[in-house]
């Protein structure tokens, strides 16, 4: 995990994030029910209530984190097919929190947030890594050159 570029370790934590909250479909009680003689409220959840296809809709932000996951390169700079994959999965994983978002599109809020994370990241040009030891051999001080004094008189 240590050699992981930083725009591989977001999706890979969106991606996570997105299958905990796939998962918690099954788990946390969404459904309100109002029995209309009594006046009780009953919580439950999708799976409990025969909502399928609602938690069948509910796969496709694990399915786009995981495709992203897919492209993007575990120890390198994202590619150009890669970075188009990563806005696309984002810009649709935020279409599906805003149109979910009264059912169950809250709970896949940290999942956009961290395809964004990705997203702006893969966009941020930065040099190639230099090994420690080549910059020590290059220098003649062994600190990294620094600021060069100029001779008086």
């Amino acid at each position: 995990m240590r050699r992981w570029d930083r725009i591989y370790f977001f999706v890979f934590s969106a991606t996570s994030f997105a299958a905990l909250s796939f998962a918690a479909l099954f788990v946390v009680p969404l459904v309100e029910i109002t029995d209309s003689e009594t006046g009780e409220i009953v919580r439950t959840t999708l799976a409990a209530n025969g909502q399928f296809q609602l938690i069948l809709v509910s796969t496709l932000p694990v399915f786009l984190a995981g495709s992203a996951l897919w492209v993007v390169p575990k120890d390198g700079i994202p590619d150009r097919a890669a970075k188009i994959n990563l806005w696309v999965a984002t810009f649709l994983i935020y279409v599906f929190v805003v149109l979910f978002i009264l059912v169950n599109g809250i709970l896949f809020f940290p999942t956009a947030i961290l395809m964004t994370a990705a997203a702006v990241g893969s966009q941020v040009r930065r040099r190639k890594r230099t090994v420690f030891a080549e910059s020590v051999a290059e220098s003649k001080s062994g600190l990294g050159g620094g600021k060069r004094r100029r001779k008086k008189g």
